[in-house]
């Protein structure tokens, strides 16, 4: 391990657009040390696309970037099984994930977060993030993150696992970590193909790691279907492994009202799963699912609406606050 190294993992599945905008952002960075781990997951256009790619990274790299290494599995074995391979490979002494299009915010965004970990004295820390639409719309209230960060710091560890029992509040994008962590604690499960913080994050509460959170903005998140609260069928299968085996055994909040609780639970990733696969459904199944989960779809719009109208309400304020800066 190198003192004060950064090792930053880029994991890649077959979109190797998105990995340009991402290293731009790294490039761009102020702190001194940094390697970059560029790490494919059987991609079927590896081998067309890495020589352009080198070519990019290797001609717009800086002096503060030491090494960048190109890893590949052979065959694609899914997000965790490749960030885990990645990490393993990591030689820094702190360590982050960037998927390609998301970007760090600021020239000094790694120097904030060493910063931060080094006077917190935490081996992790979140950082807050912000969206951003294919027009380049930033949004700043996201479906996948929890905007009470003032809350989450005056937890104890046993307080956010149960926080998270109810849903994963910890934005994957914006994580920060010592290496140390995960040589510690282990690293990512292997209870999913896909998902790999949020099983994490309930492992790291349950060990009792205390967790730090900063105000500053420095990640901006590409907005997938995920991100706009819409989620594909493996990344909901994914969910229901998580549910079986890292939430229902231990969650003893509501007593002997539980099972009742993770039925509602259970009830609500199923009707996700309806609305994911909408588009294939004929009209009896499509009524089927109204009359079996039709009080979760009325729900779902119901929040959707409710980002949709704290987003409107923040564009509003950043329209007047621009108006009146005007001379």
């Amino acid at each position: 391990m190198q003192k004060g190294l950064i090792s930053l993992i880029i994991p890649i599945y077959r979109r190797f657009e998105g990995v340009y905008e991402t290293l731009e952002s790294v490039f761009l960075q102020d702190y001194p040390q940094i390697e970059i781990i560029l790490s494919d997951d059987g991609s079927p256009n590896y081998e067309s696309e890495i020589p352009r790619l080198r070519k990019y990274a290797e001609s717009h790299r800086t002096d503060a970037i030491q090494r960048i290494v190109y890893h590949r599995l052979p065959e694609n074995q899914g997000t965790v099984r490749n960030a885990n391979k990645a990490y393993h490979l990591a030689e820094g002494e702190y360590i982050k994930d960037l998927s390609p299009e998301d970007i760090l915010v600021g020239s000094d965004a790694l120097t904030k977060y060493v910063r931060f970990l080094e006077n917190s004295g935490k081996l992790i820390c979140f950082c807050r993030q912000e969206g951003v639409t294919e027009s380049g719309e930033i949004v700043k209230h996201l479906a996948s993150s929890a905007e009470d960060y003032d809350r989450l710091r005056q937890m104890s560890p046993r307080e956010l696992e149960n926080r998270l029992f109810e849903r994963n509040c910890l934005p994957a994008p914006a994580w920060f970590a010592k290496k140390e962590l995960f040589e510690r604690y282990g690293y990512y499960l292997p209870v999913t193909r896909l998902i790999e913080d949020y099983p994490y994050w309930l492992h790291l509460c349950k060990e009792q790691v205390p967790i730090g959170f900063m105000d500053d903005v420095l990640i901006r998140y590409r907005l997938s279907n995920s991100g706009k609260g819409n989620y594909s069928a493996a990344f909901l299968r994914d969910m229901y492994a998580i549910q079986k085996q890292c939430i229902f055994p231990y969650d003893k909040r509501y007593g002997i009202f539980q099972p009742a609780y993770n039925w509602l639970k259970t009830m609500g990733l199923d009707a996700y799963m309806d609305r994911t696969m909408w588009d294939t459904y004929t009209p009896g199944q499509k009524g089927k699912a109204w009359l079996k989960h039709g009080i979760f779809f009325l729900y779902m719009r119901f929040t959707d609406a409710l980002v949709a109208r704290k987003n409107q309400k923040e564009k509003q304020v950043s329209v007047s606050e621009e108006g009146r800066k005007e001379p």
